[in-house]
Formats: structure tokens, sequence, C-alpha cells
């Protein structure tokens, strides 16, 4: 009665460590071999040898064991594989990092930084040359000073080249990879600056004004001085300065008063008294036009005349239109042409009135 009691306990125990291991005994008994038969016909009976219980935790130890020395093969092949592609890793980017130090060293930074300063004052003392040998020559004044952009243009183009390939010389990987690189960053962080780049870049090509030209901008007018590739500069008839971004000049209608061509039309506008003759008017404004040494005398001239009304009394607007040798002639042309019309009248005693004025384009 002892010996059941006790095999009772032992097999209580093994079916309990059996549930623990997450093992189903019906399964695990028939995985076992041969002896499982004679087993189940003592199970039937209320008696079980020792030796057999033993032999089935063994075997079932064994094999969650094996199980278990399985897995952690399988953890430790995984574990091994990503550390040989951490390291697999980790090693291209010290390859790559030491290629972009070879490829950008010190010493190569501060020769581009040089190159750079000799480029950009090559350029400036190019360009001022320029300058002046345009205003030696008056005929060839306006073709000179348009090569300046152009030869700004190329001499960067050509200072670029020669830093990357020359200098720098990458790898075509990795000026591909760059290339990307930069173009996403100025992309998103430039877009204004590569508006006005492009904006030059077409001013360049498309010539809808060059240098030279009296063009109106907006409520600004006045002489073209310089096209950048980021802005350009007018030069107003006040003697300032107005420097507009490339890309509103693409954007916004501009007017050119001489589209290139040396010699301008001027326009000047005279009022005077209704009652002035308006023939004899006419003969003395034709003659005060060709009296002007800044007149262009192979364009043509023409006189007109308007009636408008000012300050509730009509008065006649005479406008004169003739041609300058040089854009630059275009206000003395109306201060000389001006002056020479009203000292006329006044001699012919035709102004009795003060009610006249002046000039205005």
């Amino acid at each position: 009665m002892k010996i059941k009691s006790l095999h009772t306990v032992v097999f209580i125990f093994s079916m309990v460590f059996l549930n623990l291991l997450k093992v189903d005994p019906a399964m695990a008994f028939q995985q076992a071999d041969s002896s499982v038969t004679t087993t189940d016909t003592l199970q039937n009976v209320g008696f079980m040898p020792d030796s057999l219980i033993s032999l089935r935790v063994d075997s079932l130890l064994n094999a969650r064991f094996s199980q278990l020395d399985s897995l952690a093969q399988e953890l430790k092949s995984e574990a091994g594989s990503g550390e040989s592609d951490t390291t697999k890793f980790s090693t291209e980017s010290e390859k790559a990092i030491a290629e972009l130090e070879n490829v950008i060293s010190w010493p190569k930074v501060v020769l581009i930084i040089l190159f750079f300063i000799i480029t950009y004052y090559f350029t400036s003392f190019l360009s001022k040359i320029l300058d002046n040998f345009s205003e030696r020559i008056s005929k060839y004044r306006l073709k000179i000073k348009r090569m300046v952009p152009i030869a700004r243009v190329v001499i960067w183009t050509i200072a670029i080249y020669i830093a990357i390939a020359g200098i720098i010389q990458p790898p075509y990987a990795t000026i591909i990879t760059v290339m990307a690189s930069v173009g996403i960053a100025v992309g998103l962080a430039a877009q204004d600056v590569l508006k006005n780049l492009f904006g030059g870049i077409m001013l360049i090509l498309d010539r809808p004004f060059q240098v030279g030209d009296k063009i109106q901008f907006m409520e600004h007018y006045g002489e073209v001085q310089q096209i950048g590739l980021r802005s350009s500069r007018i030069v107003t008839p006040g003697d300032s300065v107005v420097t507009i971004p490339n890309g509103e000049l693409i954007r916004t209608a501009v007017s050119n008063a001489n589209t290139g061509a040396l010699d301008c039309l001027v326009i000047t506008n005279i009022y005077l008294p209704a009652e002035c003759p308006i023939e004899e008017v006419k003969q003395i404004a034709y003659k005060a036009v060709v009296s002007s040494k800044y007149v262009y005398m192979k364009k043509p001239i023409s006189i007109m005349t308007e009636n408008e009304m000012h300050h509730r009394r009509f008065v006649l607007k005479l406008k004169v239109k003739a041609y300058v040798l040089d854009i630059r002639y275009e206000f003395p042309f109306q201060s000389d042409v001006t002056e020479l019309i009203l000292t006329e009248l006044r001699e012919r005693n035709i102004l009795k009135d003060e009610t006249f004025g002046v000039v205005k384009k």
C-alpha cells in the first residue's frame, strides 16, 4: 500500500513537471519507446515502476533540452550575423569618412578659398578695365559693357570647374552623391536665391535689356549699370543706385527706352498758353532741336501739339520728339531744347503769361 502511494505521488509530481514544461502528457507517452506499452498496461492496474517513470522524465527533459539547445544556436547565429552586419556597416562608414577626409582636407580647403579670392579680384579688375575702356571709346561703349556679365559668368564657371576637377578631384560616385544632397538642401532652403540666380541667367540669355539701356521698372527709371547673377543695378537720374533682384525683373514688366541702341528717343513736353500761334511755335521748336549739340540728325524729328485742361484753363502742350546721340544725353537734351524754345518765345513776345511749364518725359 505504501509502495502504491509512493508511485502515485511520483506520478502526480511528474505530471506537474510536464505541465510546467508545457508538454502534452499524451503526446509524451505516444513518443516514448516500446516500453510505453508495458507502462500503459501497468498503469491500468494501478502499478508503475519507478524506473519507467524516471525513463519518461529523462526522455522528455532530453527532448526539451535539445529544443532549447537548437533555439540557442539559432539565436547565436542570428546575433553573429547581426554583429557581422554591424561590423560591415561600421567598416563602410569608416571607409567613407576616410575617403571624404582624403577628398576634402584642410590644405585643399585653404587652397580653394585662396583660389576663389584670386578669382573674385581678377573678375573685378577685368570689369573695371572693360568699363574704363568703354568710356574712352563712346562708339562701342555699350558693346564693351555688355561683355562684362558674360565674362563674369564664364570666369566663375571655369573657376568652379578647376576647383572641383583640379583641386578636390573627387570620385564620380562622390560627385553624384554630393550633387544630389546639395540639390535637395538648396532646393528646400534657398528657393529665393535659386530664383534670382536662374533669373540672372535668363536675363543674360534672353536679353530683355542690356547694360547701358534705359529701363523703367515700376517706379524706378535709369540706366542699367550691372547685370549680376543675383541682382541687377540701375542708376537713376538723381545718381542713386537701385539694386533689383533678378527674379523680380523676370516676373515684372520692364520698359526699355533704347533696346540696345546707343541712340535713344527723347520726348520733351512744354506747356504754353492756348492763344499761342501754333505754326510759329512749331517752327521755333524745330529750330531749337536742330540747334542742340546732343541731337542725332539721322533719326526723324517730330513736333506735335495737344490741347489740355489745367487748373480750369486750356493750355497748349508742345510735344517735341527727337533722338539723342547717346542715351546719356537724354536729360541734357531736354534742358537744352526747353531753354532754347522758351528764350525764343520770350524774345518774340509770344509768352505773356506765366502759365507755361517745363519738361517731363
